[in-house]
């Protein structure tokens, strides 16, 4: 049906996405383009590198464009033709790429991964397909795994064979393949190597073929070669005390990643979901793609095939975000609404998912529940007023077992704030009895304090209406001079294949990876000590008594062994 206001809109922003507002207010409201440009107001502005906005209606664009600069140094500013690397939401074009593979039969999602990757350990005849896609095969993160062996930050280059034989030399997993659910770049990696192996062409080519071109996005690809040249593209950047550096990456892994595209180009993969061209076309290879997965036990999961399968204020969403060096990237989409959000930045303090929910929230305001309370607080209204004492309630350190984490909530010129260390503060806004809101941080963060009497039995956080652990109070550990002299030693992780020093300096231990800088150690409880960049060091002692070695807990890798050498 011929819709004369879409089609007007649709032919004023094919004109161009810079476009004045006097002269964009011919096809939209006022009121309604202002709201949108106000919140990315803090971007608009020449002096900084910002965000590309497409929002889609109806497989058209209703809005778009460029806020801020793709590149400083040359002064040229975003546009929704920019080209941005757009991160883990690269994991959606990955994930399609092996179901085509499966449709066609060149694969089964039930294959072992040890038929496609013979030169893995035996864990690897446990591991399946479906559970690299799903995030549920146990495998330890690769990049967690290249920073804890002292490669870590955005300068470090690496191989794929590097990271393969990496993984190839771990000795366990996670957990048993099924029985949990822990996001990991490795098992996405592995899909890229899985396609080629399969398909004989590298995961660039074949999505260029099979993805990219069938779908005209012509500005997209897998970005496996980082001195390729690539016309229009946005450069990262990170905010510094002074203004901005260039943050890029010269790692040429993709699968987890990689992906460079542009806010036209995701229109045309957003209309797909609703009418496929892909393979052997219809709504089956949508419906695979969409459909989370499950444990062994049977509870589902909310993770599809590189999507999101989420409610959003009591609408069904379908969704991915992306962050590596000095790219931020969200893609949301409201099926039933057949309403889409695009967002891409090239700055690493940008919050993409906040402001694309926060676009939502204006465009589908009719339609969307109303906002809980977890999100309707401002940081500058509705405070409960805490005295000093009161705030001092909540004092004091906390544990949460399943990601190794210390916490430390502290009054700061009678404020509360939770501190990870002298370098990261982040101020815990009152909100309500006992709940407090993480300030300055993306998203949705809520610290919900579980009281006895006048102490906290537990401390419960929440992240965008997600559970995200339970954290209990611990008394750190007390040392005499003298008595962590026990722990120093050298230390050596086969799985790595990299020592670590550990020095006794006190009240604390210190470590360096290889010959790399120190870093501080300090006890919390028993025989364990925690960095908070690197993770929890669980010392174990022999049957004689002495120290032995430890394991190591970082987030997206758990019960990595060191021995004492």
């Amino acid at each position: 049906m011929y819709h004369p206001v879409k089609t007007l809109i649709a032919a004023v922003l094919m004109l161009g996405t810079s476009l004045p507002l006097t002269e964009t207010l011919k096809a939209a409201d006022a009121a309604s383009v202002q709201a949108v440009d106000t919140l990315f107001a803090d971007y608009d502005t020449p002096a900084s590198p910002g965000c590309a906005l497409g929002v889609i209606r109806d497989g058209q664009f209703v809005y778009r464009r460029g806020y801020g600069m793709a590149n400083l140094e040359h002064d040229i500013p975003l546009s929704s033709r920019s080209v941005f690397r757009i991160g883990s939401t690269s994991k959606q074009f990955t994930a399609a790429a092996v179901a085509l593979l499966a449709e066609e039969g060149e694969l089964s999602l039930d294959d072992s991964l040890r038929r496609h990757f013979p030169e893995f350990p035996d864990w690897a005849d446990e591991i399946i397909i479906r559970q690299l896609i799903h995030h549920s095969s146990g495998l330890r993160d690769y990049l967690t795994l290249a920073e804890l062996a002292g490669r870590g930050g955005d300068a470090d280059s690496y191989s794929d064979e590097w990271v393969l034989e990496l993984l190839s030399r771990q000795q366990a997993l996670n957990f048993p393949p099924g029985s949990s659910y822990l996001y990991s770049n490795s098992g996405y990696l592995l899909l890229a190597h899985l396609v080629q192996r399969v398909s004989g062409k590298s995961l660039r080519e074949y999505s260029a073929g099979r993805i990219f071109g069938p779908l005209g996005m012509g500005d997209s690809h897998f970005h496996d070669d980082h001195t390729h040249i690539v016309p229009h593209r946005a450069a990262g950047y990170a905010p510094t005390h002074d203004g901005f550096r260039i943050s890029m990456t010269t790692l040429d892994m993709v699968g987890d990643g990689g992906v460079y595209t542009t806010v036209d180009d995701l229109l045309a993969w957003d209309r797909n979901f609703y009418d496929n061209r892909l393979g052997r076309g219809g709504a089956e290879l949508i419906r695979q793609l969409t459909t989370p997965g499950k444990l062994n036990s049977g509870e589902p999961l909310d993770y599809a095939f590189g999507l999101r399968v989420r409610d959003y204020r009591g609408l069904p969403t379908v969704s991915h975000g992306g962050a590596f060096v000095g790219f931020r990237a969200e893609m949301l989409r409201f099926p039933e609404q057949a309403f889409s959000v695009v967002a891409l930045c090239n700055r690493a303090d940008a919050d993409p998912g906040a402001l694309a929910r926060a676009v939502a929230d204006h465009h589908l305001a009719a339609e969307l529940a109303p906002l809980p309370d977890t999100a309707a607080v401002a940081a500058d209204e509705q405070q409960p007023s805490l005295s000093t004492a009161e705030l001092a309630r909540y004092a004091g350190y906390f544990w949460e077992p399943d990601e190794a984490i210390l916490a430390q909530v502290r009054v700061i010129d009678g404020e509360l704030w939770a501190v990870h260390s002298p370098q990261r503060r982040d101020r815990l806004l009152p909100v309500g009895p006992d709940r407090f809101r993480m300030t300055a941080v993306p998203g949705v963060v809520l610290i919900d304090f579980e009281m006895s009497g006048e102490r906290v039995a537990r401390m419960k956080r929440t992240v965008n209406g997600q559970p995200r652990g339970v954290f209990r109070p611990v008394r750190l550990r007390r040392v005499v001079a003298g008595e962590l002299a026990a722990y120093a030693g050298r230390y050596y992780s086969p799985e790595l294949d990299v020592h670590y020093e550990v020095t006794d300096a006190g009240d604390r231990l210190r470590f360096s990876i290889g010959d790399g800088p120190a870093h501080d150690l300090p006890p919390v409880f028993g025989e364990t000590f925690e960095n908070p960049d690197y993770g929890a060091f669980e010392f174990r002692r022999g049957d004689a008594g002495s120290i032995t070695g430890f394991e190591l807990q970082s987030g997206r890798v758990r019960g990595l062994v060191f021995k004492r050498s």
